[in-house]
């Protein structure tokens, strides 16, 4: 069966176009229009019976892998975005898209093995070419986190990570180059015991949640006192920023800005990897290195 998805893709218009255009809810100019409606003939396309505009299924990790905050913001603006482009948005813990016009994947739950509608990715993986991509632009957010403590004047700064050297390793790396801050890495799983090893780091970036957990209860267990000896900034959501003994200084991205951008990519339906700026929030846990004035 011809999806509305296919449609889009042989007209070159997004999947919320030819809903427009069959349903008539908005104004779509008489070239589009007529390229539609030629897209529909040659396809044989079938609008299903009743139907009232475009399906998007929504892919959730389950088991609570998602804070409520964050996920609540991420529903409220993808389902607001879908509705404006003439969509509804079905929740569920699984990719199966029966029915649906495109699919939005939030990582850690699968994508889909059948591409024959739009599948967008929200994080996870950027090794999945099949499919586009929303996410927080890491590189980024790693020049962001090391220039603002070289702006606070640290230049030894211990990184900890939780798996494989990723894009926010690498933006930590490049703006520490840039701003002569000294950078030691360290496998958390591993070697969270060796950043204190040799010269004591004035701060330290964890990579995620898990390694900011693990540093911190490193931090509890040494007496050590956030920022007062050592500086904390971390890639993580504002959940896991204040979840702990300290309220600690991230970057991340607007779950809001990511729930807009996937539905926006998924009702365009073209292939397309957006990185979304990231926010940097400063709370206590990063200080200026004594002697060195903000």
């Amino acid at each position: 069966m011809v999806t509305i998805a296919e449609v889009a893709r042989h007209a070159g218009v997004a999947v919320s176009t030819v809903s427009y255009a069959l349903s008539g809810k908005r104004s779509i100019s008489p070239g589009t229009r007529r390229r539609v409606e030629a897209s529909v003939r040659a396809l044989g396309y079938q609008p299903r019976k009743n139907a009232h505009g475009v399906m998007l299924h929504l892919a959730l990790p389950g088991h609570g892998a998602l804070g409520a905050d964050w996920l609540g913001a991420f529903l409220g603006a993808a389902t607001a975005t879908a509705h404006a482009g003439g969509a509804d948005l079905l929740v569920s813990p699984s990719a199966h898209h029966r029915g649906a016009s495109g699919v939005v994947v939030v990582a850690p739950a699968s994508p889909p093995l059948d591409t024959s509608v739009p599948v967008v990715l929200v994080g996870g993986d950027a090794g999945a070419p099949a499919h586009s991509r929303v996410d927080l632009d890491r590189v980024a957010a790693g020049v962001r986190a090391a220039n603002y403590l070289a702006d606070l004047g640290h230049r030894a700064v211990a990184f900890v990570h939780s798996g494989p050297p990723e894009d926010f390793q690498h933006g930590v790396a490049r703006g520490a180059r840039e701003r002569n801050v000294a950078l030691r890495a360290h496998c958390w799983s591993t070697e969270v015991d060796q950043v204190f090893a040799h010269d004591r780091p004035t701060a330290v970036v964890a990579s995620d949640d898990a390694a900011l957990a693990a540093v911190l209860e490193d931090f509890q267990r040494r007496q050590l006192r956030v920022p007062e000896d050592v500086s904390v900034l971390a890639l993580c959501s504002d959940e896991a920023a204040r979840r702990g003994r300290w309220a600690v200084t991230s970057v991340s991205v607007s779950p809001a800005a990511l729930g807009r951008a996937a539905v926006e990519a998924v009702l365009d339906g073209r292939p397309t990897a957006r990185l979304l700026a990231p926010r940097l929030t400063v709370r206590a846990s990063t200080t200026p290195v004594r002697g060195v004035s903000g």
